[in-house]
Formats: C-alpha cells, sequence, structure tokens
C-alpha cells in the first residue's frame, strides 16, 4: 500500500484580493497536495479542502478539466456552477 501524499496547508493574507477579484467567497483552494488559504480554515472548510487534495489525487492532472466540466453540466442542467458542482458537493459531503 502506498503512504498516503503529504498535504501542505499555506495560509498567505495577501492572497485575499487577488482571490477574492475572480470570485467574492474565495477562501481557499487546493491545487496538488497544496492547500491555499488567505486565512486560517476551521476544521470543515480544512476537511472540505482535503477532500479536493483528495481529488487531485484521484484524477491527477485532468482534474482541472473534470472541474471545469462538472461546472458546465451543473450550470447547464439549471443549477449553479459551484454549489452543484458534483466535486465540490462530493467535497461538502467529505467525500472525495
Amino acid at each position: 500500500m502506498s503512504e498516503p501524499a503529504r498535504i501542505h496547508l499555506h495560509i498567505r493574507p495577501r492572497l485575499r484580493p487577488i482571490g477574492e477579484a475572480l470570485f467574492p467567497d474565495w477562501l481557499a483552494t487546493a491545487l496538488g497536495t497544496h492547500i491555499w488559504a488567505w486565512r486560517p480554515l476551521s476544521d470543515g472548510e480544512l476537511a472540505h479542502e482535503v477532500a479536493h487534495v483528495h481529488q487531485w489525487r484521484d484524477h491527477g492532472v485532468r482534474f482541472p478539466l473534470l472541474y471545469l466540466r462538472a461546472s458546465l453540466d451543473a450550470w447547464r442542467t439549471g443549477g449553479h456552477w459551484y454549489r452543484d458542482n458534483a466535486f465540490e458537493r462530493a467535497a461538502r459531503a467529505g467525500r472525495s
């Protein structure tokens, strides 16, 4: 059995205006095994981002395209591109 990937958490307050320029409620994002946030995360917020790290692990470099497709699928079916994205729903439920 392989060893789980180490997760790197980066708290950078200076990221807030950059992230919020793109997404008004931006708090954190996972890129591979790195979680970038502009403030310390609550346990629930951290668990959500860790679920995204697992999604990156499961899907590899294809994950950003799969995430984009899930956002488009949600939007095309009348849902919200973020809230109804299958990867976001899974992360909110604590699954990868």
